[in-house]
């Protein structure tokens, strides 16, 4: 068939070899943006499958550039060993985006479960707890604060704010009076803290961590504190993660099932090497 002469199956080879280097890129900027920018997220809700979908993604993505250069030498020199070795490459790439996809789709259906206790558990024993000297509770508690600040919320539940007055963190801050609470007790960390635009007010801030009447210092109903952030971070994280991870298994899924193009047409060239070269015919003039 004409569709599928050497000199056609070569020019879709190629354009498929340019399209796997355009989406390479893709994967590594995807995959390195997430790892960079969201890995706050692994830290907060103590899992690391979200950091190890957007490795494989970038790794996945390094290996797809490669490819491409491979995929483009064995079209032009019509090599079946080049090309060989380029449908096996392709597979593997195949097997690493779908692993990435399937990951990122198991951290999914892990945060339903683990995520509020993990959370709490940061909370209570990681963050701010001796950050001078433990590297790993410093990290959690950096992620903390970008995820409030970033999300506006505080703690996990709403209005879950007490949650930081039974954690380590409270009586770091509050060595003197984390038990006889007055009006120089901090009960929320910054992060915590409706912002006011670029600048933010002590008597602001100072209502939102110390307020002697209402909220964060006693839970009630009858007084509202204008600074203090009531949304918890439990549902805010969990669209958070889900919006983001959903990327990760479109681009996991979907480029798996695009590289199959891929190895469909050097499958093709492959076996059209074996037989008499036809040149594609041109009209003439």
């Amino acid at each position: 068939m004409a569709f599928f002469s050497r000199g056609k199956l070569r020019i879709y080879l190629a354009i498929v070899n340019v399209l796997f280097f355009i989406l390479g890129g893709a994967c590594v900027a995807l995959g390195a943006w997430q790892a960079v920018d969201k890995v706050f997220i692994s830290d907060v809700v103590g899992s690391d499958l979200y950091s190890t979908a957007a490795y494989l993604l970038i790794f996945s993505g390094c290996v797809l550039v490669i490819i491409s250069c491979v995929g483009c030498v064995g079209t032009v020199m019509q090599n079946r060993p080049i090309l060989v070795l380029y449908m096996m490459t392709v597979l593997l790439t195949i097997i690493l985006m779908i692993s990435a996809g399937a990951v990122a789709a198991s951290f999914k259906n892990e945060i339903g479960s683990n995520m509020v206790t993990n959370m709490k558990n940061t909370i209570l024993y990681k963050y701010g707890n001796n950050i001078q000297n433990n590297a790993e509770n410093k990290r959690i508690t950096e992620s903390w604060d970008t995820l409030q600040k970033m999300l506006s919320c505080c703690a996990v539940d709403n209005k879950g704010w007490r949650l930081y007055r039974d954690s380590q963190w409270f009586k770091q801050v509050n060595p003197y009076n984390s038990i006889q609470l007055d009006q120089n007790t901090i009960f929320v960390p910054l992060s915590c803290c409706v912002h006011q635009g670029t600048y933010t007010s002590d008597d602001w801030l100072r209502k939102c961590q110390r307020n002697p009447l209402g909220p964060p210092k006693y839970d009630n109903d009858f007084s509202q504190n204008a600074a203090l952030i009531y949304v918890g971070c439990n549902e805010a994280a969990r669209t958070f993660v889900q919006d983001n991870i959903g990327s990760l298994i479109g681009f996991g899924f979907g480029f798996g099932f695009t590289l199959i193009i891929g190895i469909v047409l050097a499958f093709l060239l492959y076996r059209n090497l074996n037989e008499p070269f036809a040149p594609v015919p041109t009209r003439e003039k």
